[in-house]
């Protein structure tokens, strides 16, 4: 863990009023008592989110320098011309491949079950949380060689090669401004209505890296799933305890839940209809969690202690 990288971060969420200054100030001086950030530390902050229904706050730091400027200037789709499409097809292809063996060999997700539920429906919007750097590979790994996109935040969509990879490979920079709306929302309409792509959405915005339990969803998953008259496929990566090689790798073992589809209420009044498909896709990934784990979903009582980073 970089502890520069992590004081940054913590300083800025502070400043932004985003976590509570006392939280802040403990964060510190249990880094400075350790000489460094570590995992322990690590699980205590997130601790201290949950049990401060923290949910939005971010994870973990990230480089915003060179992010895509989605701002109505920037292009998400050259329809007109072929080489957009060659490289679409060849990025999105090879990606396609790294999902398959890097889900396979990092997570350790041979098969997965309820695949049949995505081969069926064409065109829909999937949503998982998001628990690590590297769990794109699990969202590539659950819709197979089937169309995909992914919805990232601009800083995943660089203005280097290697974003422009990305971007070509599928991911889907979100607009960050009004004027970046309409070609974002073009560009989704246009791999739904014309690849009858899956469009991945990580519903839960923030990244909080390893942790288990599913996050309340933000509605804009469901803003274009209604839109775009689209269902909704909840998914959850779920996580056992690893064993033989993989322990001694200190490599995850994950397991991919997928749900049923869920579908728009028409009968709604529109304004209704987001929080509406939030709220069954939420529970939908609750009852996921609960089948998998064994457990009912208990978020921390703001009241009990936390001695994670004191060991």
């Amino acid at each position: 863990m970089n502890t520069e990288k992590y004081l940054q971060m913590f300083e800025a969420l502070a400043a932004n009023g985003e976590i509570p200054r006392e939280l802040y100030d403990s964060l510190v001086a249990k880094i400075r008592e350790r000489g460094k950030m570590t995992k322990n530390i690590y699980d205590y902050y997130l601790t201290e989110l949950e049990k401060r229904r923290l949910f939005d706050v971010d994870g973990a730091p990230f480089d915003t320098e060179r992010s895509a400027k989605t701002d109505g200037t920037y292009v998400y789709k050259r329809t007109k011309n072929p080489f957009w499409h060659i490289s679409h097809w060849f990025w999105s292809t090879t990606f396609k491949l790294i999902g398959f063996f890097g889900g396979a060999v990092v997570f350790g997700v041979w098969h997965v079950k309820g695949r049949k539920k995505l081969k069926k429906l064409g065109a829909c919007i999937t949503t998982s949380n998001h628990v690590g750097y590297l769990d794109a590979v699990l969202s590539l790994r659950a819709t197979g060689m089937q169309s995909r996109y992914i919805v990232a935040a601009p800083h995943n969509c660089k203005d280097t090669v290697g974003g422009k990879i990305l971007c070509a490979a599928g991911e889907v920079p979100l607009p960050i401004n009004f004027k970046g709306m309409r070609p974002f929302n073009e560009m989704l309409e246009y791999v739904a209505e014309k690849q009858s792509a899956k469009i991945h959405f990580y519903a839960e915005k923030s990244m909080w890296i390893g942790y288990k339990k599913p996050r309340p969803h933000k509605d804009g998953a469901y803003y274009y799933a209604d839109k775009l008259n689209l269902p909704v496929v909840p998914m959850l990566y779920c996580f056992k305890e690893p064993k033989g090689l993989r322990k001694l790798l200190h490599l995850p073992k994950a397991v991919i839940k997928i749900g049923e589809p869920i579908y728009v209420n028409t009968e709604l009044p529109t304004a209704k209809r987001k929080a509406d498909l939030a709220q069954r896709a939420y529970a939908a990934t609750v009852a996921l969690y609960e089948e998998f784990y064994g457990v009912p979903l208990e978020y921390l009582d703001p009241e009990e202690t936390n001695g994670a980073a004191d060991n």
